[in-house]
């Protein structure tokens, strides 16, 4: 009987500390993020969401992974290479 109540309060004091540790962790979360946003906004620089992970997930393909591109001859650009010899005074060598 008393080891059922010790156990019983185990499981208790161990589930609060562990909503305590995950409460602790998303409060970090959340102020480090409205930290660096209060910074982005006092630097003049606009926070961008990046969305770009949801657009490579949805071009795999289950059992097969990514789906490979094919190489069509539109996508071929002929261009025609010119030398630029033109260097202002004053300006540094890239060397």
């Amino acid at each position: 009987m008393i080891s059922k109540f010790f156990s019983f309060v185990l499981r208790v004091v161990l589930a609060l500390a562990t909503l305590v540790l995950v409460l602790f962790l998303l409060s970090v979360a959340v102020v480090s993020m409205l930290g660096l946003l209060l910074w982005s906004l006092i630097r003049g620089r606009r926070p961008t969401v990046d969305l770009s992970g949801f657009a490579r997930a949805r071009q795999f393909r289950a059992g097969g992974g990514f789906a490979r591109a094919r190489a069509s001859s539109a996508d071929v650009v002929d261009v025609e290479v010119r030398e630029v010899q033109e260097i202002r005074p004053g300006a540094p060598r890239l060397e």
